[in-house]
């Protein structure tokens, strides 16, 4: 029998490599496993790609439990609400009849139930819990349903705002992917020890091509890479390409609930930007490094701050042209690796690209001012070392 300390790891929206996704959650499992007895705890159903899991993926030295989702089509939905619901209802049975001893839960946040339902058990089971807080739900609504933001959708949203308050507080510690987050869970004010923000980063630095190297007949690359969803301004990017087709390629590498939609005013305005499907993550990795830039496309309302997508563009070492109204973000950029234009400007998203595909020098140096950043604060090799040393404090 081993006598490796138990950490259960639950994340119901992680994505597995060959979905996509080099998830926190994934790495942080294999990363702990080298010392502890680690069980990953997440859904059926890949968020992601919208499609159930026939079988288990294969993590070394990790036991992945895949508890049943019903599913549902669309993020903003009431299948979703129910599906979730599904999941939660799972998820507490699983954890009453859990009987294995457990030191430690590390758990993703959102979901809120799923660390509500933590939080009850904390006493009982005896085990301490780290939330992780990836998105600050349910404030995050609010980027894909502007009524949220209205004064009566902010008096509807207070009971599950109270209730996102009483469930962060069952955290004995925070780690978060940004500042802004870490500031908005720690409504205990824990002790700074015990409260760190660590990037979602990457496993390692993808860099084929770290200058511009294209002749004045070929066309910059500008690359989106993630979901098409509701708090993406990705409608202004494919109307800003029709204004720079001359000079610049546009592409977008991923899925979602609004490929469709950006598909058929793509095809209306004359098909200038090229949807490239989905691919396993270091792919998807691979051909967004032989970009000349990024785009991070956010809506002004979004509450998002420093995404999965922001970490793969820097770990890329590529320019990144953002619309992201965020002060971490735009703080992180101003270093000298991006640029920013207006959320809806799609004619200022054009004349920023044209500028750009014009100066080699400029895009060059954003180049390696990012790749700088990369292997300063977001190498999951040494910024995970953050979360372990965190982890130890408890063990």
């Amino acid at each position: 029998m081993s006598n490796k300390k138990h950490i259960l790891i639950v994340a119901p929206y992680v994505s597995f490599p060959e979905e996509m996704g080099m998830n926190r959650f994934i790495y942080l499992s294999q990363m702990l496993a080298e010392k502890f007895d680690i069980t990953l705890v997440t859904s059926n159903y890949c968020h992601f790609l919208k499609k159930h899991r026939e079988t288990s993926p294969y993590l070394d030295k990790v036991n992945v439990v895949l508890l049943d989702e019903i599913g549902y089509k669309k993020n903003v939905s009431i299948k979703r609400i129910i599906s979730h619901h599904y999941f939660c209802h799972n998820f507490e049975k699983f954890l009453r009849n859990y009987t294995k001893k457990i030191d430690i839960v590390y758990s993703a946040y959102p979901l809120i139930r799923t660390n509500y339902i933590l939080g009850k058990y904390k006493d009982k089971k005896n085990y301490k819990l780290i939330i992780d807080v990836q998105d600050i739900w349910p404030e995050a609504i609010s980027g894909a349903i502007p009524f949220f933001s209205t004064l009566l959708g902010k008096m509807l949203m207070k009971p599950i705002i109270q209730y996102a308050d009483k469930t962060y507080s069952y955290a004995d510690a925070l780690v978060a992917v940004s500042d802004t987050y870490l500031k908005r869970a720690d409504v205990k004010n824990l002790p700074k020890e015990l409260k760190i923000s660590v990037y979602i980063g990457a496993n390692k630095i993808f860099n084929k091509k770290s200058t511009y190297i294209k002749t004045e007949k070929n066309k910059l690359v500008a690359t989106y890479l993630g979901t098409m969803g509701g708090s993406y301004d990705l409608e202004t990017i494919v109307r800003a390409a029709p204004l720079c087709k001359e000079k610049v390629q546009i592409q977008f590498i991923g899925t979602g609930p609004h490929e469709q939609f950006l598909q058929k005013l793509n095809n209306e305005l004359n098909g200038n930007v090229s949807f490239m499907g989905v691919y396993p993550y270091d792919t998807a990795m691979e051909l967004l490094s032989q970009s000349d830039v990024a785009l991070n496309a956010l809506k002004k309302s979004s509450e998002q701050s420093i995404t999965n997508k922001l970490s793969d563009y820097i770990c890329c070492g590529l320019p990144i042209v953002s619309c992201q109204k965020n002060p971490e973000v735009e703080e992180l950029l101003s270093q000298g690796g991006g640029i920013q234009y207006q959320p809806g400007d799609y004619i200022g998203l054009s004349k920023a690209l044209i500028k750009l595909s014009e100066d080699k020098d400029v895009l060059n140096n954003m180049s390696r001012t990012n790749l700088s950043i990369a292997k300063d604060k977001f190498l999951r090799e040494t910024s995970y070392k953050r979360i372990e040393n965190l982890i130890n404090k408890f063990i």
